[in-house]
């Protein structure tokens, strides 16, 4: 899962899947951080990928090429965050582009440019505004998210500084994907690539513009989460391996994580469901709280 840590900010990161009217499957993800800024001056012009290293994303994770589009609008008055009020005039933001076409399974940018006008009646207040990506004629399947952008022209108010002390200071932004990934028939006795045989792997998507190294390491089951039916701890956590404990991507680029699963040569774990976990995260000793759960089948 993204997670995007900011001193001005925190997660907001959804997903969307439907059939489409063809069968094919449509799927859409806004990745953008709970962006915060303070001491807005009216009459700049601020572009939040400079001033708050926060590209506007958006992942195509279906089948189909889609045209999106990035709007601005007041959100609901219970949306409004403590000490913000909706923003009088959502055309104080922009997009640029304002729709683009994404292919399938793949990534989409944006800028959100803000200008608030030169009023001295402004100063001191604290706004927030929804922005929502959707795509396009696409009918009763048309797909949207919103996220959330507050500023404030001055310092921000004291529940933000609150907010800011209990968040680590540390600017992540990447997101692990599939939450779950089941390789069944899986031999005993032998290694098992399940990237070239399952045709499954974990995928990393850095969303920022510089390189990104992500540590990964196989761990056992956390009793937090509820195993499936059928499913147990597996024996031994070294039976799974990470092809490469560290995965550098470029940015604003996916790269893809493959796993080897060796099971003993022996009889009693044929038949057998094991279930353990992957976890990511930085050199800097930040780990991911929402590890990939990996469920394993074996032959009979």
């Amino acid at each position: 899962m993204r997670r995007k840590i900011l001193p001005l900010g925190g997660l907001v990161g959804l997903m969307l899947m439907a059939p489409s009217p063809g069968g094919a499957v449509i799927g859409l993800g806004a990745r953008f951080g709970d962006v915060i800024l303070e001491n807005v001056t009216p009459g700049k012009l601020y572009d939040l990928r400079e001033v708050a290293h926060v590209p506007f994303v958006v992942e195509n994770k279906g089948d189909e090429d889609v045209e999106v589009e990035v709007k601005f609008s007041r959100p609901a008055r219970t949306k409004l965050a403590k000490d913000y009020e909706a923003i009088p005039d959502p055309g104080w933001f922009k997009a640029v582009p304002g729709k683009i076409v994404i292919g399938s399974h793949s990534l989409g940018y944006f800028d959100v440019l803000l200008t608030v006008p030169e009023d001295p009646a402004l100063k001191g207040k604290h706004y927030q505004v929804t922005a929502t990506a959707a795509m396009v004629g696409t009918g009763l399947f048309n797909v949207g998210i919103d996220n959330r952008i507050r500023f404030s022209i001055g310092p921000g108010p004291e529940s933000v500084q609150a907010e800011k002390k209990k968040k680590a200071m540390q600017q992540l932004d990447f997101d692990v994907s599939p939450s779950e990934m089941y390789v069944r028939d899986v031999p005993v006795g032998r290694l098992y690539d399940v990237r070239k045989e399952a045709k499954k792997s974990i995928r990393i998507a850095n969303y920022a513009p510089d390189p990104l190294a992500v540590l990964m390491t196989v761990g056992p089951w956390d009793k937090v989460y509820p195993l499936p039916e059928g499913y147990e701890p597996i024996p031994d956590v070294g039976w799974i391996k990470v092809q490469k404990a560290t995965v550098t991507i470029a940015g604003e680029a996916i790269g893809l994580a493959g796993l080897d699963v060796r099971i003993p040569d022996d009889p009693q774990w044929k038949g057998r469901r094991f279930a353990a976990m992957v976890r990511s995260g930085l050199t800097t000793g930040f780990w991911l709280d929402a590890p990939v759960k990996v469920f394993v089948e074996t032959q009979k």
